[in-house]
């Protein structure tokens, strides 16, 4: 489905393969949960921390496919919206979508802080309440009982994202109470004069000002905020699989290993991450490369599969590099 003017929005409505593969949140868990279930056996303090940071994780992905999907059905309303020109239905829309948009923003700072503060606990008790307390803040920002996490929070939060939030979403509210500002939206004059009808060439600033907002924020959520939640949910479940081996220790979940060998000159130099346990660590320690060495991607291509190795060849500002990266264990 095309709306002009509004490629991400059109995006977002042609998903609809992408749903059906997602819909099905317990299946879309069976392979992990059943890793966990197997991993019950192991009594380690490594074990008991992966099983809590797994349960933490679950929930904040179903609190983050959620979000989502709410937000693609408000862009089918939206579309309906745009295409029967039906200002009252868009203006209300718009704001439920700064709304969600909002609520991303929000979850996302949630998650941030506990990457952040999860390595910092170095005895597991404290891993453990840790853990307790961010799961309750995605608990509460699902349930929200008693509007326990007001609107406004969550505005606060999309406003570090995008200064502009807190404006738009209040000029968006005078247009959705039942008052002046709505009323303007089908009446043309004064009380008792003026045509009652749709008034969308007579508002024309304002829908120009709500058309760009739904790109604005369809632009953050499904780029933006999509990246860096699915990074803190990757750093979680690769914390995880460390913490499910059977040798691992409490200590080691969360250590770092990023040393890289070779100077990736070459394909037999290409530069490796030895001593990573996780395809994620992996990845992480490659751009930690790149930033350590201030190097500046600016593409790659997959060059080789060898062994148990694929070669990459990475395009920077200061030339070619070689990488390698072990494969997955089938």
């Amino acid at each position: 489905m095309t709306i002009q003017g509004h490629p991400r929005l059109s995006a977002i409505l042609d998903r609809k393969d992408a749903w059906e593969r997602l819909g099905d949140f317990d299946a879309l868990m069976q392979g992990a949960d059943q890793h966990l279930r197997q991993t019950a056996a192991h009594q380690s303090e490594a074990a008991e921390v992966a099983k809590l940071m797994h349960a933490f994780s679950r929930d904040h992905y179903h609190v983050f496919l959620v979000g989502q999907y709410k937000i693609r059905e408000l862009c089918r309303g939206i579309g309906a919206a745009i295409e029967g020109t039906n200002e009252t239905v868009l203006f209300n829309l718009t704001r439920s979508l700064v709304e969600h948009s909002a609520s991303l923003a929000y979850q996302m700072s949630i998650l941030e802080r506990a990457v952040e503060e999860f390595p910092k606990k170095a005895e597991r008790k404290a891993i453990e309440a840790s853990i307790a307390r961010h799961r309750k803040a995605a608990q509460l920002l699902y349930y929200n009982e008693k509007a326990s996490i007001h609107v406004h929070d969550m505005i606060k939060a999309l406003a570090a994202r995008f200064l502009a939030a807190r404006r738009e979403y209040d000029a968006l509210c005078e247009f959705v109470h039942p008052n002046y500002g709505s009323n303007r939206l089908v009446s043309s004059g004064d009380l008792g004069s003026g045509q009652i009808r749709s008034h969308a060439k007579e508002l024309g600033p304002d829908l120009t000002r709500v058309h760009w907002l739904i790109e604005r924020c369809l632009m953050l959520v499904d780029d933006d905020f999509n990246k860096e939640i699915a990074f803190y949910l990757g750093r979680l479940a690769s914390w995880v699989e460390i913490a499910c081996e059977d040798s691992a220790k409490l200590s080691q979940i969360f250590s770092v290993r990023g040393a890289a060998i070779g100077d990736g000159l070459t394909k037999e130099t290409a530069i490796s991450f030895h001593r990573t346990r996780t395809p994620f660590e992996e990845k992480e320690a490659f751009y930690g490369y790149l930033k350590a060495n201030k190097l500046v991607m600016s593409g790659r291509r997959l060059a080789a599969v060898e062994s148990d190795f694929l070669y990459d060849e990475v395009m920077t500002d200061k030339g070619t590099l070689w990488v390698k990266y072990r494969l997955p264990a089938s």
